[in-house]
C-alpha cells in the first residue's frame, strides 16, 4: 500500500486536495476568475489520474479510494461554499451531500465487513460531472454578473443562469440514478 500512494496516477489524486484548497481560497475571497481555473484543473486532474492508472497500470486498492474520495471532499467543500455566498440553493447542496455521505457510507461498511471497494461506475462518474459543471457554471455566472470575465459575459449573463437551472436539474437525476446504481452494487456485495 505505501509504494501505491507514491504512483503518478495516486499523486495527481492526491493534488486534488492542494487544488481545492487553493480554489476555496479563491472562492472565499470572492474571486471567481481563479476559482474557475482552479476547478478546471481539478477536473482535468481527475480526468487525468483515471487514463495515467491504467495506461501504465497503476490501478490500485489506494487509488480505488482516494480517487473517488478527492471527487467528494472536492464537491462538498465547494458546495458549502457556494452555499455560504448564496451562490447555490439549500436544496441542491443537502441533495449532493447526502448522496456522497450515503455513498460513504456505504463503502466504508463493504470495506469493512467484506473487505471490498466499489469502484466508481459511469453513472456515478456522469454524476460528479454534471454536479462539477452546475458548480462551475454557478461560479462562472458568478463572477461573470460582477464583472470579472469581462463584459461580454456581464451583459449576456442571463444564457448562463439559463444553462444554470437546467443543470441544476439534470444534476438532480443523475444523483438519484448513481444512488440506485450503487444501491443495487451495495446490495450485491453485502
Amino acid at each position: 500500500m505505501k509504494k501505491e500512494i507514491f504512483y503518478i496516477s495516486n499523486l495527481i489524486s492526491l493534488s486534488r486536495f492542494l487544488l481545492l484548497g487553493v480554489a476555496a481560497y479563491f472562492l472565499l475571497e470572492k474571486n471567481y476568475l481563479f476559482s474557475c481555473i482552479m476547478i478546471f484543473l481539478i477536473w482535468v486532474s481527475d480526468l487525468l489520474d483515471g487514463y495515467i492508472a491504467r495506461r501504465r497500470g497503476e490501478i490500485s486498492e489506494f487509488g480505488k479510494i482516494i480517487d473517488p474520495l478527492a471527487d467528494k471532499v472536492s464537491i462538498i467543500v465547494i458546495v458549502v461554499i457556494l452555499l455560504i455566498q448564496k451562490i447555490i440553493p439549500p436544496w441542491f447542496v443537502i441533495i449532493t451531500v447526502s448522496r456522497d455521505a450515503l455513498i460513504l457510507a456505504g463503502g466504508l461498511y463493504l470495506n469493512a465487513k467484506k473487505n471490498i471497494v466499489l469502484q466508481s461506475n459511469w453513472l456515478g462518474k456522469m454524476a460528479v460531472f454534471t454536479i462539477g459543471l452546475t458548480l462551475f457554471l454557478s461560479i462562472f455566472a458568478n463572477g461573470a454578473q460582477i464583472g470579472q470575465f469581462g463584459n461580454f459575459f456581464s451583459y449576456h449573463n442571463e444564457i448562463t443562469e439559463l444553462l444554470i437551472v437546467v443543470m441544476l436539474f439534470l444534476s438532480i437525476g443523475m444523483i438519484l440514478l448513481s444512488l440506485v446504481s450503487y444501491l443495487k452494487r451495495f446490495l450485491e456485495n453485502i
